[in-house]
């Protein structure tokens, strides 16, 4: 009887060995696969980066080549926004 025991003990502890095995594995390929996809986002993510970046480039370098009328209105706008912070300095006093 008890060499029963012990046969069945350790076969369900050979079994539970295995099994916690198997959820390791398992466990490391969920990780692997998400540390893949990851890297596809990141990679993903770098390249509309550059995209965006090569745009910005693109259109800078067409607007300096020629006068634009936007960058003097971006001058102006500015020198409005210190006039007003001025203008109201004088309510804070109070």
């Amino acid at each position: 009887m008890q060499k029963a025991l012990n046969r069945q003990f350790k076969a369900d502890k050979k079994a539970a060995q295995e099994k916690m095995l198997q959820q390791e594995h398992e466990r490391q390929e969920r990780e692997d696969e998400l540390r893949a996809m990851a890297r596809k986002i990141r990679m993903k993510e770098r390249e509309r980066r550059e995209k965006e970046r090569e745009e910005w480039e693109r259109q800078y370098s067409r607007q300096s080549r020629s006068p634009s009328p936007r960058h003097a209105g971006r001058e102006y706008s500015s020198s409005r926004r210190h006039s007003r912070s001025h203008s109201r300095s004088p309510h804070y006093r109070h």
